[in-house]
């Protein structure tokens, strides 16, 4: 098994792990004169692995077929829907030029790793069930939310947040916001003030932080001079800013104490997005809608970029609202494309439905009503939870009425002419990542509702998709 250790190996440590572990697998590649012969020697090396007896190990089985998946797909490429161009796979070449010690490509040390782990396996194939004492143990070598260190070092960033909160605070010129200093309060008065704001959902989007300048005096002044560059490289190229102050705060900021890179990753961008950012074209193809012409998996949608579909059963619905915004703008998001259009956004105002919405929204449930096939709904955006209480009422009201319709016609259709009616209803949102605060009794409430009266209608399930790494 892999040693902790050798996740932080570099490549020439690499090299002398494998040669020490597999050495026949090095001999084979130094005495292939080239990446193909290299191939057909490690397919037919790979191929005698596989037990073909009955009851033959069913691990080392998978292991050596999934080895030579690889070196079937070596040099070919890959659409990549985001740029509209040929990605090369070379998976099997990059290992024999990394065993070798040939110049090529500049390859992360953890492609390399996987690939020991595979090779690894083939050798000494075993089938690990993990228990709950594995599980807790695994979970046990790294630190936690929960772990007083790591609550120590956030709660100290909440200090320093909400001290740089009231300097901005105190500077802004919005008579409109509820937040705002009443005239001759003190400091400590101003900071009680801001303790009782930052519990709610609503300051920290009223506070977020839209450039990178502000992004880096709130995280104390830790970027380097290499990441401001990158990050007004891109904010020159449109990219928007937004990072909550609660967020903010799960970051370190110290040269001790635990590992934000992953959580970090979210909000300072790479430089591979920052270089796509402006002529990405989809994520997913089917995602391109032009009105009064099918998508790329055939659906003819209504016009608008409400509603996109991919599969039979399955559409999403994307609302007017504030839902077109997120609680932070993921440097992985599947909507990138969209943002990068501006349908997606954080200008909360403009986001704001018009009262042409209601009208748009019972013509788009008449979509899912008049579909023969469609019985799953996910409400998306942007962010499910980024509407206010009362739209998202709104919606999932129309959702309710849009089932009890389609159940309803149901009753006179013919068997084998009825239509799918509607079996689940998804919620997707990062806000209990981005903003928990957001999830208060009140939304609950409305959430608790609607899943108790869709029950009753055929909605069995009603689902919550989140997703934080």
């Amino acid at each position: 098994m892999i040693k902790r250790r050798l996740l932080s190996y570099d490549i020439p440590q690499l090299t002398k792990v494998f040669k020490k572990d597999f050495p026949q697998l090095v001999t084979m590649a130094e005495e292939s004169e080239s990446a193909a012969l290299f191939k057909e020697a490690l397919r037919s090396f790979v191929s005698s692995r596989i037990d073909r007896t009955v009851g033959g190990s069913n691990m080392g089985n998978a292991v050596a077929k999934r080895i030579l998946l690889l070196i079937e797909h070596d040099d070919t490429t890959v659409a990549e829907l985001s740029t509209g161009e040929e990605i090369p796979v070379r998976t099997i070449t990059y290992l024999w030029q990394f065993l070798t010690g040939k110049p090529g490509e500049d390859v992360s040390p953890d492609f390399f790793i996987d690939l020991y782990r595979q090779f690894e396996l083939l050798e000494n194939p075993q089938e690990i069930v993990p228990d709950r004492s594995l599980v807790k143990r695994q979970m046990n070598r790294w630190p936690t939310g929960l772990d007083e260190e790591v609550m120590a070092i956030r709660r100290s960033n909440k200090e320093r947040i909400m001290a740089g909160l009231i300097r901005k605070i105190e500077r802004r010129h919005a008579p409109t916001s509820r937040f705002q200093f009443t005239e001759g309060m003190s400091y400590e008065e101003k900071y009680t003030k801001v303790q009782e704001w930052w519990n709610t959902g609503r300051f920290h989007l009223a506070m977020a932080f839209k450039s990178p300048t502000e992004l880096n005096y709130f995280l104390g002044g830790s970027l380097s001079a290499e990441t401001m560059e990158l990050l007004a490289r891109a904010r020159k190229k449109g990219m928007p800013f937004f990072v909550t102050p609660y967020y903010l705060s799960l970051l370190n900021t110290n040269t001790s104490g635990f590992d934000d890179a992953t959580i970090r990753s979210y909000i300072l961008y790479s430089e591979e997005l920052v270089d796509t950012y402006g002529q990405i074209k989809a994520w997913e193809k089917e995602d391109i809608v032009v009105a009064g012409q099918p998508n790329a998996a055939g659906w003819l949608l209504p016009e608008g970029h409400n509603i996109h579909r991919r599969y039979p059963e399955v559409a999403i619905l994307i609302p007017d609202s504030m839902g077109r915004a997120c609680g932070g703008l993921c440097a992985s998001c599947q909507r990138m494309y969209d943002f990068q259009s501006e349908r997606l956004n954080f200008d909360f105002e403009s986001l704001k439905p018009k009262e042409t919405w209601d009208k748009k929204l019972r013509r788009l449930m008449r979509y899912f009503e008049e579909d023969a096939q469609l019985r799953d709904i996910l409400i998306t955006g942007g962010d499910a939870l980024m509407s206010q209480n009362a739209t998202l009422r709104n919606i999932l009201d129309a959702v309710y009425k849009m089932a009890v319709r389609k159940r309803k016609a149901n009753e006179s259709r013919p068997e084998g002419e009825k239509y799918a009616e509607l079996q689940r209803v998804r919620l997707g949102s990062r806000l209990l990542a981005y903003l928990p605060l957001r999830i208060t009794d009140e939304l609950v409430g409305i959430l608790r509702n609607f899943k108790d009266k869709a029950s009753r209608v055929g909605v069995t399930q009603f689902i919550i998709q989140t997703h934080f790494q």
